[in-house]
């Protein structure tokens, strides 16, 4: 058994199959065969479905979980419509010859930089609204659909960091918990877990090693710990620990 610590989103504790889920960064050419007009054009056009995309999203919350939680897709819109970032994708489509989606990923990673730089917390935790929104419109402007990472249920997913946006897109019916290398208590991502009362937890040092894909991890929120391959002796303690509050998900009863 290895122990881990990490910062807990929320107090829960979840047991379930490891799975390490694994972006594939798409290769974007830098400079356009198109005119900068045409560019231009496909940017704007990837623009609008975007916002279409974060209306729906919108609803959805708001629906599930209610406004507060929802407003997170209406300021990713207007992240989308931010100035500074349509002027910096548009003179880069003009000026430099990029294509549009180069030039997206340019400007989101330079504006997420800059975030990722402040002092506040919670400035810093908008760096990932940007990474999320980038996604977001290259997908739009690539054509291609997110691939659903679960592939069995009672599944902990496990990532480098998690983007809102996939919060919603999970199938939750898969899912018992969320675990991540990098992240933020402030993030848009850890209010979606709290609102939907998905176990998580954040500075974990586990790398995507093979060795543990498919083994048992339990998370224990309230003492801030991940155990891979814990023994039943561990689980039936904090069974009983923590029953009072609970049956922890994944654990059956």
């Amino acid at each position: 058994m290895l122990e881990l610590t990490g910062r807990s989103i929320a107090e829960q504790i979840a047991i379930g199959q490891l799975h390490f889920y694994r972006r594939e960064p798409p290769v974007l050419a830098p400079r356009s065969q198109r005119g900068p007009q045409e560019e231009l054009e496909r940017f704007q056009q990837g623009q609008r479905q975007a916002v279409l995309q974060l209306a729906a999203l919108y609803d959805r919350a708001f629906a599930e979980v209610g406004e507060e939680t929802a407003s997170i897709f209406a300021i990713h819109a207007m992240l989308l419509e931010d100035e500074d970032l349509v002027r910096t994708i548009t003179d880069m489509i003009q000026r430099e010859g990029a294509t549009a989606e180069y030039a997206v990923k340019a400007a989101g990673d330079a504006l997420a930089a800059a975030f990722g730089a402040m002092d506040s917390p919670y400035m810093r935790a908008r760096s990932v609204d940007m990474r999320d929104i980038s996604r977001r419109m290259l997908r739009a402007l690539l054509g291609r659909r997110p691939k659903a990472p679960l592939t069995r249920p009672g599944t902990i997913l496990v990532c480098e960091e998690f983007f809102p946006s996939e919060v919603m897109e999970l199938d939750r019916r898969w899912l018992v918990g969320l675990a991540a290398m990098r992240g933020n208590e402030d993030s848009h991502t850890a209010h979606l877990l709290r609102a939907y009362h998905i176990p998580g937890m954040i500075e974990l040092d586990l790398s995507p090693d093979l060795e543990w894909e498919g083994q048992i991890g339990l998370m224990d929120g309230f003492d801030n710990k991940l155990y891979l391959d814990p023994d039943r002796e561990l689980m039936e303690k904090l069974r009983l620990r923590y029953q009072e509050r609970g049956c922890p998900v994944g654990c059956g009863t």
